[in-house]
C-alpha cells in the first residue's frame, strides 16, 4: 500500500527528523495548513521534517472505512523506518508531533520503538471514550450495520471500534520515559478538553513539560495561536533533538 507524504529538509544536513502525524479525519496539511507552516518552520530551524497521509487519509491508497488505530500505529513505524533511510538524517535524533488521534498514535509507538527520542502531542485524548469526534451512539451502530457515515462526510468501519479495546492510553505515555514529552492543548478546546492534557500529564514519567494556550481550540485555529504553539514546539525540539 503506497503512504504519500512530503519531506522538507534544511540546508545544513544531517540533521535531526521529525515525523508529524495528523488526526482523526485529516491530513498531512491540516486544518487552516497548521501542518505546513509548522513543518517549514522547523525545517528553517535546522529539521528535516516528514508530514504523511495515514492510509485511507488524504492521497494515501486505501479506505477511511478501513482504518484502525493499530494500521496507524503501523503506517507511523514504517515513516519512521523511511525517514531514518534518508542520508540527512541523524539516526539517533528521531522526534514525533501528533494532532489529536495523531497524537494517541505517536504515544503508543514510542510507547514500543526505542527510535523515536522526543515526543510531542498536541491537544492528544487520553481516552478515546471522551474524543467528541467519535459521535454518540457510534459503537451500536457500527456493531448493527458495519459502517457509519460521520457528519464530517467520512465513513468508518467496525474495525475501528473493534480495534480500540487493544489500546492502553495512559499506559503507553508513561512508557515514554525517560525520554522528554511535551503536551500542548488549548483552554478552550471543545473536542478533546483540557482534562485529558492534565490526565496524560499526571500519567506521565519525567522528563516532562505542558503548555496550555489561553482560549485556544482544537486546531489553534487564530493566527496568534498558532504560531505560539509551532514556536513553542519548535524551541522545545531544538533542547531536546539537535546535537
Amino acid at each position: 500500500m503506497c503512504i504519500w507524504g512530503v519531506l522538507h529538509t534544511p540546508k545544513r544536513v544531517p540533521a535531526p527528523g521529525i515525523v508529524f502525524c495528523h488526526g482523526f479525519t485529516g491530513t498531512r496539511v491540516e486544518s487552516h495548513q497548521l501542518f505546513v507552516h509548522a513543518a517549514r518552520h522547523l525545517c528553517e530551524r535546522g529539521f528535516v521534517i516528514l508530514r504523511f497521509d495515514f492510509r485511507g487519509s488524504g492521497e494515501s491508497e486505501g479506505l477511511f472505512q478501513d482504518m484502525t488505530i493499530s494500521g496507524e500505529v503501523e503506517d507511523l513505524k514504517t515513516a519512521i523506518s523511511w525517514i531514518l533511510r534518508r542520508k540527512g538524517v541523524i539516526k539517533d535524533k528521531i522526534g514525533v508531533n501528533g494532532l489529536s488521534l495523531g497524537g494517541v498514535v505517536t504515544m503508543l509507538t514510542a510507547a514500543t520503538d526505542p527510535r523515536v527520542k522526543a515526543v510531542s502531542l498536541w491537544s492528544t485524548p487520553s481516552e478515546l471514550s471522551g474524543f467528541k469526534q467519535v459521535e454518540p451512539g457510534l459503537p451500536h451502530r457500527l456493531l448493527e450495520q458495519g459502517y457509519v457515515d460521520l457528519s464530517s462526510g467520512h465513513r468508518i468501519g467496525k474495525a475501528f471500534l473493534m480495534d480500540l479495546s487493544k489500546h492502553r492510553i495512559t499506559e503507553a505515555v508513561s512508557e515514554i520515559a525517560p525520554r522528554p514529552l511535551l503536551i500542548v492543548h488549548g483552554t478552550k478546546d471543545e473536542v478533546v478538553t483540557l482534562w485529558h492534557a492534565e490526565r496524560l500529564y499526571e500519567a506521565a514519567g519525567e522528563p516532562k513539560e505542558k503548555f496550555f494556550v489561553e482560549g485556544a481550540d482544537h486546531t489553534y485555529k487564530r493566527w496568534d495561536w498558532q504560531w505560539t504553539v509551532i514556536r513553542r514546539t519548535a524551541d522545545w525540539f531544538e533542547k531536546n533533538l539537535h546535537p
